[in-house]
């Protein structure tokens, strides 16, 4: 299993790449870990007869309902005998089955949670070089250097960027970076800012609760910790995302809230070493290409308040806010024609081709488009219902009996589920591989914590008698 949780961790520093296309579904290694990971699951489920333990929570109870909810937003393309919208919901359908899947077995299965320690340790270790290329790419992208852009062959970026499959195929498809002058947006390995800005914000946190909980950090070297914090930071800062912000100011307000008072002054002092970071960070660039980020920061913010405001601040060329902020209003749209089942999953698109809408900008309100309130109310419920649970988890008297690992991961979930529903606002995360993913570690986290604890499960069993006992018993006997 350990190898199978190493394979889907790393699988999103090749997310861009496809291995090859299935139709217009691009298998990439996110899959071949899956395939691991189901090759485990299924060997220890039917050969080994282990049973599936899933904690009594509110969680659980809505992981299992968005599965019921997917399959009956399939009623209205059906009523309707619309076949485009059938075969559409067949297919995300699917996938979205596919991936909630990953998430109920990560929850059911006895994993260790040295196994999830393992997996982010080789993350934080992988980061560096992620954080060192991004920081290289901004350098290229100015004096025209090899690499300085990597193509996209990746089918998913048709249907989401408007690309026609040739240009992908030829490669001339890339990552998606405004500049402005000399200064381009940091990307790194991904496909455009603000998925660096989200892999930044989980590394930030993995390096945060250690510090404030004065416990064992995930890699034992202060060095390596230090070089991973700064360097982290500064690919933070030059993502110029507003997700970025949105999560770190998300991350801090949290950690002010919930942290005992006399963590305060460990905060402080991390909010003054960051600003002193992002103020050097800052300097450089604008010495080297006349642009200064944090003026850039400061422009697009009041640039998005004075729309709304009256003020006269321009906003920054290329603002996505407000595109992001036309999804939402559209998926209402949707929502209002189909409130209670949904449009159905996947068939956002079809309901008015003629609009420039290929797909929401927002988990949350995708979710509710195409698979109504009742859907909405299941992945509303996911999220709250986890970190309900972790909170009780963190601030729990029998949080002290639990092990060093647990306590430590435990509280890594209190925080990165947080920012998981902030990015939920901000991205589509409704039928994102890596979401499920990172949500089936938080519910194999709980379940973990839960048997440390003592607490009561439901249990459900495949194999009442294992394949391996059978087969044993039907060998012939040797005399």
């Amino acid at each position: 299993m350990k190898i199978a949780l190493f394979l889907l961790f790393t699988s999103q520093f090749f997310s861009i790449f496809q291995m090859f296309a299935l139709g217009t579904y691009p298998v990439t290694m996110f899959d071949v870990g899956v395939i691991a990971f189901m090759g485990v699951a299924i060997k220890r489920l039917l050969w080994d007869g282990e049973i599936l333990e899933f904690p009594r929570t509110l969680a659980t109870l809505c992981l299992f309902g968005i599965v019921i909810t997917s399959l009956i937003s399939a009623i209205n393309p059906i009523l309707e005998g619309n076949s485009v919208k059938q075969i559409q919901i067949m297919k995300t359908g699917s996938h979205f089955l596919y991936l909630v899947l990953l998430t109920i077995l990560c929850s059911g299965l006895k994993i260790k949670i040295t196994d999830w320690k393992f997996s982010i340790q080789a993350v934080l270790i992988f980061a560096i070089g992620v954080h060192l290329f991004g920081i290289y790419q901004l350098i290229a992208r100015a004096l025209d250097l090899p690499l300085a852009w990597i193509s996209l062959n990746s089918v998913s970026f048709a249907a989401r960027g408007g690309y026609d499959l040739s240009s992908i195929n030829q490669g001339d498809v890339r990552q998606l970076s405004l500049n402005y002058g000399s200064f381009y947006r940091a990307t790194s390995i991904f496909s455009e800012p603000s998925t660096l800005a989200s892999f930044c914000m989980f590394i930030l946190t993995a390096l945060l609760v250690p510090f404030l909980r004065n416990t064992r950090n995930f890699i034992p070297s202060k060095k390596f910790n230090i070089i991973l914090a700064v360097l982290t930071i500064i690919s933070l800062f030059l993502t110029f995302s507003l997700t970025a912000l949105s999560l770190f100011v998300g991350l801090l307000i949290f950690a002010f809230a919930t942290e005992r008072s006399k963590k305060s002054i460990k905060l402080l002092k991390m909010v003054a070493v960051t600003a002193l970071i992002i103020i050097s960070t800052n300097v450089i660039v604008e010495y080297a290409t006349d642009i200064s980020v944090s003026g850039l920061f400061t422009q697009r913010v009041s640039g998005i308040v004075s729309k709304y405001t009256g003020g006269r601040a321009e906003t920054t060329e290329g603002e996505s806010f407000f595109g992001r902020l036309s999804t939402i209003k559209y998926a209402l749209e949707v929502w209002y024609c189909y409130p209670i089942t949904g449009i159905g999953i996947g068939c956002y698109y079809y309901f008015n081709i003629n609009e420039a809408h290929g797909f929401s900008d927002s988990g949350l309100f995708a979710c509710l488009a195409e698979t109504g309130i009742l859907g909405f109310v299941m992945y509303i419920g996911i999220l709250s219902g986890l970190f309900i649970q972790f909170k009780r988890f963190v601030f729990s008297p029998y949080y002290l009996n639990l092990s060093e690992d647990s306590k430590m991961l435990s509280h890594f979930s209190f925080y990165n589920i947080l920012l998981v529903m902030i990015a939920s606002f901000t991205s589509n995360t409704f039928v994102a591989s890596y979401f499920w993913f990172e949500v089936g570690m938080f519910y194999s986290i709980q379940s973990i914590v839960f048997r440390e604890m003592g607490n009561s499960v439901m249990r459900i069993q495949i194999m009442k008698v294992p394949l391996k006992v059978l087969f044993a018993h039907s060998q012939p006997i040797q005399k």
